[in-house]
């Protein structure tokens, strides 16, 4: 890939600069992007940032039909030589958190699971449930369930990395408090007599876009072995499902928000091995058919400042 060609001139020169910072750092994070659209990997910003670790959040019944199976997405994560954490969500029709929204039977859900890693062997990283505490997901009330979900992926997928549950740090007036989740979550595990998870997921929005570590810190408190950010970074807009904005457009937060993301996540090396930037090809402008917009790329296909953040610390603390 010809950098001087793809890239514009000053970005090749800040990586240049931090590429000789870099020769004395060391690397203490793992570095995966996630993004629905399989154009990312052959994307040349995507390609210049060498991440080798991506996350998907499918239909937990997705690879029942062919129709509805991430085959493409899938194919394009191979060929480029990802490895691949899958997140599952609601199933195919479902309008969580509308209805229809309901959460599958052990039967049901073992069934698709057995399904999804027939079709996808090389799957090796599974998140039973995305964010298992929002109000959003059907789960949130029910965190026992988490546990029986965790519990079949684990048996029929006894060689993969299962992580125990997918913890939001947002907090809405409808929501239980993460704290009240996470030790309910604990405590089911107990009850049904399964083994606490050794590794466990986060997405720390909240910390990262109100530059504070409250949250995350509390949430290491409360669980235990490892947690990976596996949806975070730094968010250009939010509007609400009630159309009120939180974080109105503005690249240059985005960016410093992405910053302090690692800075954050590099207190706890031992703890935090690994981040997950959420996402890279923008869907939209800013609005109703975008209302979360953390794209690393503008509209233009152009990187925002928040990519060049990303690109300086790629180069000095991941591997």
């Amino acid at each position: 890939m010809k950098l001087r060609v793809t890239l514009p001139a000053v970005v090749a020169a800040v990586l240049i600069a931090c590429a000789a910072l870099s020769a004395s750092a060391r690397a203490r994070l793992l570095l995966g992007i996630g993004d629905e659209s399989p154009a990312a990997f052959t994307n040349p910003y995507f390609k210049f940032l060498g991440v080798k670790r991506t996350r998907l959040v499918t239909s937990y019944d997705s690879a029942l039909s062919a129709s509805t199976a991430p085959d493409a997405w899938m194919a394009a994560a191979q060929a480029a030589g990802e490895q691949i954490v899958v997140a599952f969500g609601p199933g195919v029709g479902q309008r969580c958190p509308d209805s229809p929204c309901s959460l599958p039977s052990a039967s049901r859900y073992k069934r698709a699971f057995l399904a999804f890693h027939h079709r996808y062997p090389n799957v090796k990283i599974y998140q039973p449930w995305n964010e298992v505490n929002s109000t959003t997901e059907p789960t949130w009330r029910k965190p026992q369930d988490v546990v029986t979900y965790y519990a079949i992926v684990k048996k029929h997928c006894n060689r993969c990395t299962v992580l125990g549950a997918d913890i939001e740090d947002v907090v809405t007036p409808r929501k239980a408090s993460y704290p009240v989740y996470i030790k309910q979550l604990l405590a089911d595990f107990k009850k049904a007599h399964v083994a606490i998870p050794k590794v466990w997921g986060l997405h720390n929005y909240e910390d990262v876009n109100f530059f504070h570590a409250t949250d995350t810190a509390k949430i290491l408190k409360l669980l235990p072995g490892q947690v990976w950010l596996t949806e975070t970074g730094g968010i250009a807009f939010f509007e609400t499902g009630a159309l009120k904005v939180l974080l109105p457009y503005n690249e240059t937060r985005q960016a410093k928000a992405t910053d302090w993301l690692m800075k954050l996540a590099l207190r706890y090396p031992k703890r935090i091995p690994r981040v997950y930037i959420y996402n890279f090809i923008s869907s939209g402008t800013a609005g109703p058919s975008n209302r979360f917009d953390s794209s690393l790329l503008g509209t233009n296909g152009l990187p925002r400042l928040a990519w060049y953040a990303l690109a300086v610390h790629d180069l000095k603390y991941f591997k």
